[in-house]
């Protein structure tokens, strides 16, 4: 069965365009592990038969479109593995097209039938996790592997691996490690960096540099990317990784990328106080970033807030009505995750968005703006 990928940003942006009338968007929480996992099938089956008896009913979607869309859907259900699922399932169909992204954090079980996806659980979800680059040395080569999250594949497509050139590769290295100084190894290092230059003018995102000790101190005395190189992790032994061990290996590193993403955060966040560009709680920042003006919003991870957005003179969804989480499935327009909706704002209008750890915001309800005025 196909298992559905992780969107890009450029799918991302395609899914939020307006479609025709019905654009159906069905999520459902799921469980990564077996038996759970065997229910959440059948609990899919029924959330998309109830999709089905919304379009039936729906007087604005002509039997042709629902046939149509139903027939997406269960298409889309049968491309589907349980033995796979996360903690999320994204569905998206539409007469013409269907799509499924399994995702790793939570979303409610919903059905919206619209003339737009219902992409903000995804975009969430993708500022939660984000990409990085691993650049892997060793003794005759070079290899670069993109990550999110704990999934990583090894990129083929860039330049890489870039093979030493030399016969000293196949040599054993002396015990001094001194082999590692030749210049037919400085060579293939700087290959590798000027290889580098290109993938990061088309995804600037951190490096992580793995490799034995003396590699990365050489790699760091020939690089014209210091800046880019966010962390270290001293290992050998990854030229053949599988993505499992891979993703495994760079446990430690992701961790402190997410520690110095929360340093940053917190910093600029002190810097926007101190210049009165600060907004703290979610009512305020909400018509802040409907304004366009939050540059960086920062979020606690585990924050959730159940809200409705409200009219107001006329300008749609300009301000929030604070709820119970009960009440997301009664009081008309709620939002059983308003952060997800708030994440997507601030995205929309060029903002960042970093997620940190719970109580790093306490005195801020969980949640903090950088104003750009």
């Amino acid at each position: 069965m196909t298992q559905p990928t992780r969107p890009t940003p450029e799918l991302l942006a395609e899914l939020r365009k307006p479609r025709p009338y019905p654009a159906v968007s069905v999520t459902l929480p799921t469980h990564r592990h077996w038996p759970e996992s065997q229910q959440d099938h059948i609990r899919l089956r029924n959330l998309l038969a109830e999709a089905e008896k919304r379009l039936a009913d729906d007087a604005e979607v002509t039997k042709v479109q629902a046939a149509e869309v139903a027939q997406q859907l269960a298409t889309a259900a049968d491309r589907l593995d349980p033995e796979y699922f996360g903690d999320g399932l994204v569905v998206y169909a539409s007469p013409e097209e269907h799509r499924s992204f399994l995702v790793g954090g939570s979303v409610p079980e919903r059905i919206v039938i619209n003339t737009t996806y219902l992409t903000r659980n995804l975009v969430a979800l993708e500022a939660r996790e984000r990409p990085y680059l691993v650049l892997v040395l060793s003794t005759g080569e070079v290899r670069l592997w993109r990550g999110q999250g704990d999934q990583v594949a090894e990129d083929h497509d860039s330049g890489f691996p870039v093979i030493s050139s030399g016969a000293e590769r196949d040599k054993a290295p002396s015990r001094d490690g001194g082999q590692w100084t030749t210049q037919d190894f400085r060579n293939m290092l700087m290959e590798a960096d000027r290889k580098l230059t290109a993938v990061l003018q088309a995804s600037p995102f951190p490096v992580i540099l793995v490799g034995l000790s003396k590699h990365i101190s050489i790699y760091r005395e020939v690089t014209r990317h210091g800046q880019a190189l966010a962390t270290e992790l001293e290992v050998g032994g990854l030229a053949n990784a599988t993505p499992a061990e891979m993703s495994a290996q760079l446990a430690p590193a992701r961790q402190a990328l997410a520690e110095a993403d929360t340093a940053r955060a917190l910093r600029e966040l002190d810097e926007a106080r101190s210049g009165k560009r600060y907004s703290a709680g979610v009512q305020d920042i909400w018509q802040a970033a409907g304004e366009g003006r939050v540059a960086l919003l920062v979020v606690e991870e585990s924050l959730r807030v159940t809200a409705r957005p409200d009219t107001v003179e006329g300008a749609e969804r300009a301000t929030l009505t604070l709820l119970e989480p009960e009440e997301a499935g009664v009081v008309a327009g709620a939002e059983e995750d308003i952060i997800d909706s708030l994440v997507e704002t601030v995205l929309s209008a060029d903002g960042e968005v970093i997620f940190v750890p719970d109580e790093s915001l306490a005195d801020a309800g969980g949640v903090a703006a950088a104003l750009r005025y």
